[in-house]
């Protein structure tokens, strides 16, 4: 997300000191520091459109507030409203669908001489999903301050129908675990590695996605097609390794770039590059621009299709995120804050918007998506 705190007019170390922090995303609770605006009230709209016939609108309001001395608490409310005529959908002979979720955030940071310590709850739910989860987290500064070690611990539990049938109910538990150590190199230099390990065990298919046993692609059409409910493994533990860095290059320019490692037990494996760069084009604008690849094998029982039941171990799919593809996205973001008064009201307006383009190796229904991203920010501090 975009910076918390608004440039105060004096382009500098302190500047880029928060903007990297920020970048590399390293608090793993919300920053309590004095820095930090007593109130704050944060509006989004995230819209997303791609050639699969695909819109996501996300509107998300969030407000923040010191509740006592190095106390701070906060609420989020999001609203999905997805509409899609996808290729899942028409391969299964369906009219377009509408669908809205509600999630709710609510998260409490407490800040000790050094350490600080963060719990959250969310709850979210749409026509046929039910999910409650919970996290706790704790940053420690170490060094003389120069480096902060950090944990995280999540849970969730969800609940998944099936709109139109009221028997169906399956359950998913996913339980995290982050760990990160941040290194100030310099004054302009930071360095960040992240692991984390997650355990996801349940239902972990699509109730409303089928696979066609004996066709070409995998759909229940044709003749002689044996039409059965995708299958996944009830097991997934996962493993991520990330490394991140971020420097300033003078006063106004800032580079910076991460490598991202993951593999789980169902013999994927994933890497993605990322490459950043900033510039503040006066003392209240800035300027963001940033390329990712993205690129992923395909899941161990993956089939483009399928000749029997048995043949990846009885376990058999046909979505696409599963197959072997890669991905290339730009993007570009402004970001500039108003404040006439400088012990009043303080305002930042962002922009950000760019494309992603997917390519499906081995899907035999789709060999490409092309994807165009916007999002809308304006915060107010008090």
């Amino acid at each position: 997300m975009t910076a918390n705190s608004i440039p105060d007019g004096r382009v500098g170390r302190r500047h880029w000191a928060a903007a990297l922090w920020l970048a590399l995303g390293l608090a793993t609770t919300s920053n309590t520091s004095n820095t930090a605006a007593a109130q704050e009230l944060t509006s989004t709209l995230y819209v997303r459109n791609d050639s699969d016939r695909t819109t996501v609108i996300t509107p998300r309001l969030r407000m923040a507030a010191d509740l006592a001395e190095r106390t701070r608490g906060e609420l989020v409310y999001t609203v999905d409203v997805w509409t899609s005529a996808s290729i899942d959908i028409r391969t299964s002979a369906s009219r377009a669908v509408t669908e809205q979720r509600d999630e709710i955030n609510v998260a409490l940071n407490h800040e000790l001489d050094g350490v600080r310590l963060g719990a959250g709850y969310r709850y979210s739910t749409e026509p046929d999903y039910e999910s409650h989860g919970g996290s706790l987290g704790a940053e420690l500064d170490v060094a003389d301050k120069s480096a902060t070690v950090g944990a995280r611990l999540l849970a969730n539990h969800d609940r998944v129908g099936r709109v139109g049938d009221p028997l169906f109910s399956e359950r998913t538990d996913v339980v995290s675990g982050r760990f990160d150590f941040t290194q100030i190199l310099d004054p302009l230099s930071l360095v960040q590695g992240i692991y984390q390990l997650t355990r996801i065990s349940g239902y972990q298919a699509s109730p409303y996605r089928f696979v066609g046993i004996g066709s070409d692609d995998a759909t229940c059409q044709g003749q002689d097609v044996i039409c059965l409910p995708e299958t996944n493994p009830e097991l997934r533990v996962t493993h991520a390794l990330a490394l991140r860095g971020r420097r300033a290059l003078g006063e106004r320019l800032s580079a910076g770039g991460s490598y991202r490692f993951y593999l789980d037990d169902w013999s994927m494996r994933s890497h993605t590059l990322k490459l950043e760069g900033a510039a503040w084009l006066d003392d209240a604008t800035l300027l963001s621009l940033h390329y990712r690849f993205y690129t992923q094998n395909g899941a161990e029982h993956y089939r483009p299709s399928y000749a029997e039941p048995a043949e990846a171990g009885g376990f058999y799919t046909r979505d696409k995120e599963l197959s072997p593809l890669h991905s290339h996205r730009l993007g570009l973001e402004l970001s500039r804050s108003f404040q006439p008064d400088p012990s009043g009201p303080a305002l930042r307006a962002t922009l950000a918007l760019g494309p992603t383009h997917y390519v499906y190796r081995q899907y035999r229904l789709l060999s490409d998506v092309t994807a165009f991203e916007v999002t809308l920010v304006g915060a107010l501090s008090l």
